[in-house]
């Protein structure tokens, strides 16, 4: 008759569990805690003879070789001491109750813990990279969880030799849903390896755009003329968002309804003229410049949003209306939120709300980047406006935001306790 079966070895029960991520029952938590006494006195008695044999080597005069068999025989403790902290690691690591948590849950944690971006940099110390080292159960959830790697910050010109590769790695465990992806670079005009580093930048461009443009939804190009004509023209069928700064020599983007057929959102990077970009104005619900603008620059590229529920712009301090004015006035019912930001004086207030129509405007916010007055009174074509749009939210900021304020809400009944 054979006997009773024999106990696993407990480095092999501690492994499974890990591996089902399971907590050891009664019998297996006692073994395990008993191999754990043991375990880290091995650790400490191999720890003692590394110690002391790299005291000996040490002490060597350098002008003499050491014995092989010393270097040997560190060479093996070394390797003794990692497996012994590796083994004894697992067996901590089997009893901690946090790894009873169920991996859906987990995942929900996990994304909580992404930085407050849209475009993720990589960084060892946060995450999704942190994660991968706190112990292998979290790195297996970490690698499958498609979500903590759908999103990236990539800027070729940085460690340029290990690019390639860890692209391939990280969105290669995005799973197939839509991807947020910033690329910032531009081609050095002087500098080491011209030639090399366009060479590189060439094969990262081929992998974001042949294995990945199908599924961008988020879009941010602060790149070179050279890597903008390579990024955008091709299909983006999922595209919601664009970012994009046009260089200096640039021919612009040309980015067809057909080519994104759901772009609704585009911003318009520093330097960078609405004439420069191409796109679907008439579909876009979201516009914002970053790069101040005149007047005349304004309202042709309002006129072409009709559909517009969101808006910022920056103006230049020049409010002369010249070749605009056969547009004018512009009339965008849809749009609820506009922030006016720049060199926002009381004549440029003036001129703009004199030429604009926005009934359904339900938030304004006013940046002044001058000491100015906004020019706020009862009889001001802002008042005019806000009182024919039922405005309900006004933001002032910088300037002189007192001056005129009070007659000015008093005439608007629709703003309320909500002025700001």
């Amino acid at each position: 008759m054979s006997g009773p079966p024999r106990d696993e070895p407990t480095n092999i029960v501690a492994a499974r569990l890990i591996a089902e991520n399971k907590h050891p029952d009664l019998r297996q938590e006692e073994r395990i805690r008993e191999a754990i006494s043991r375990l880290q006195a091995d650790v400490r008695k191999i720890q003692t003879e590394f110690n002391e044999l790299d005291i000996a080597l040490a002490i060597i005069p350098p002008d003499e070789t050491p014995e092989a068999h010393l270097v040997e025989q560190l060479s093996q403790l070394v390797l003794q001491l990692s497996e012994a902290k590796d083994i004894l690691a697992d067996h901590v690591n089997c009893l901690a109750r946090g790894r009873q948590i169920p991996v859906e849950l987990m995942e929900i944690i996990f994304s909580m813990t992404m930085p407050p971006t849209d475009y993720v940099r990589p960084n060892a110390l946060r995450a999704p990279l942190l994660l991968c080292q706190v112990c292998s159960s979290w790195r297996k959830v970490a690698l499958v969880t498609a979500r903590l790697w759908n999103s990236l910050h990539i800027n070729p010109g940085r460690r340029r030799g290990t690019w390639k590769g860890f692209l391939e790695s990280w969105l290669g465990r995005s799973g197939t849903g839509p991807l947020s992806l910033r690329f910032e670079g531009h081609q050095p005009e002087l500098g080491p390896q011209p030639q090399l580093y366009t060479y590189f930048q060439d094969h990262i461009l081929k992998i974001i755009v042949e294995d990945y443009s199908k599924r961008w939804r988020r879009l941010s190009l602060d790149v070179s003329a050279w890597s903008l004509t390579r990024l955008v023209y091709t299909s983006m069928p999922l595209l919601e968002t664009l970012e994009v700064r046009v260089p200096r020599g640039s021919s612009g983007v040309f980015i067809s309804s057909a080519d994104a057929p759901r772009l609704r959102t585009v911003s318009l990077g520093a330097h960078t003229i609405p004439a420069s970009v191409h796109v679907a104005w008439e579909r876009l619900t979201h516009l914002h410049a970053a790069s101040p603008l005149d007047l005349d620059q304004v309202f042709p590229l309002l006129a072409k949003c009709e559909k517009l529920t969101e808006c910022s712009i920056e103006l230049w301090r020049n409010n002369h209306i010249r070749s605009s004015q056969s547009l004018l006035p512009v009339r965008m019912i849809r749009l609820r939120s506009l922030v006016l930001s720049g060199s926002i004086g009381e004549d440029a207030i003036s001129v703009f709300f004199e030429n604009m129509d926005l009934p359904g405007l339900r938030k304004l916010e006013l940046v002044n980047t001058m000491r100015e007055p906004f020019g706020l009174s009862p009889q001001s074509p802002l008042a005019s406006l806000a009182r024919r749009s039922n405005l309900r939210i006004l933001v002032l900021i910088g300037g002189k935001p007192l001056d005129g304020l009070f007659d000015t809400v008093v005439s608007i009944p629709s703003l309320r306790e909500e002025v700001n």
